[in-house]
């Protein structure tokens, strides 16, 4: 039967439409993260570090592990999977961890640092097969507060270094060895990642800008001797590296060396493990740099976390100061 022009051209828009909405479902079919496509029971995370699973899929009411340490990000994390349904395991440190985590865990362990076997175990216990690290534990507590189970001292006892990410490492190879895979410690913290660009109202100077590349050069080099994630510098000299004393400190011995208007640079090593130790900056940071007049806060954009985003944000604003993510230098 033969058909009108303007029937063929209806015919024709008709096709496009049903060619247009075939390729787009089959688009998003070979988009593992299509929301649409995920049952609301599944839980997809990304696991960036392993290229063999480089995703790992959850139920709702499945176990995550959490080996915890200070301040609030192990907090927002356990409250994040248990908001999603997890079922969380934390395993803590007496005098680091703190106990407002068990509000958002089933089950805590309360261990003092180099427990490894108790770790181990009590992840087992639970049915833990996927765990993460998170949140800081004192390297000058750990001096003295170490008490060494069975397991912990023949760990400690085959180590070729004592260097932070060495230790991180082996022990994540540990528990490798007992089927529990140690993720991407951000895999519940992406949007405490800092955005690249400034996200204060004050703009860094000329000057300023020269300082941040002389922190990052810096830290690019002390990368490979896994020496510290901060810097301060003034004037394009560098008044303090960030030692066992953490960030906070070193701030403030690098503004009383540099005098007001010191500029602080804090990025990932270049060869971070994005499973352990990923920087992280709170309100406290803002609070010291006002202890010793500082200026500027330079912050790797994707690779460092800010926790309490809007407050840290108000009072920088309110003193003036810059914060600003920076390219990456990876």
């Amino acid at each position: 039967m033969a058909h009108s022009f303007t029937e063929k051209q209806q015919l024709s828009r008709m096709l496009k439409k049903i060619t247009s909405i075939f390729f787009n479902q089959k688009s998003k079919l070979n988009q593992p993260n299509s929301k649409s496509l995920i049952p609301d029971n599944k839980i997809i995370l990304n696991n960036s570090f392993n290229k063999n699973n480089p995703q790992v899929v959850l139920n709702q009411g499945d176990t995550i592990g959490i080996i915890a340490g200070s301040r609030e990000l192990p907090i927002s994390f356990a409250k994040t999977a248990s908001e999603l349904g997890l079922s969380v395991c934390a395993v803590c440190f007496e005098g680091e961890t703190s106990k407002q985590i068990e509000n958002f865990t089933k089950q805590v362990c309360w261990i003092k640092l180099g427990q490894l076997g108790k770790i181990i175990n009590f992840f087992k216990k639970h049915g833990v097969a996927n765990a993460v690290f998170i949140g800081g534990i004192s390297r000058v507590k750990s001096f003295k507060d170490v008490s060494l189970d069975m397991r912990g001292a023949l760990f400690m006892a085959k180590l070729r270094s004592t260097k932070d990410d060495v230790i991180l490492r082996g022990l994540a190879d540990e528990l490798a060895n007992e089927d529990i895979e140690v993720l991407d410690s951000t895999v519940f913290a992406k949007e405490h990642l800092v955005p690249s660009g400034v996200l204060t109202k004050t703009k860094p100077s000329k000057e300023q800008l020269r300082d941040i590349e002389v922190g990052r050069e810096a830290i690019r080099a002390l990368s490979e001797q896994h020496i510290g994630q901060l810097v301060v510098i003034k004037d394009g000299v560098v008044t303090a590296v960030e030692a066992v004393e953490g960030s906070d400190e070193a701030i403030r011995r690098g503004g009383k060396l540099g005098h007001s208007g010191t500029v602080v640079v804090k990025c990932a090593k270049v060869n971070q493990d994005m499973r352990f130790d990923v920087p992280v900056i709170g309100i406290n940071t803002i609070r010291a740099m006002l202890e010793v007049s500082a200026s500027v806060l330079a912050l790797e954009a994707g690779r460092c976390l800010v926790m309490d985003k809007d407050k840290l944000l108000a009072l920088a604003n309110e003193n003036g100061l810059v914060i600003i993510g920076c390219e990456p230098l990876v």
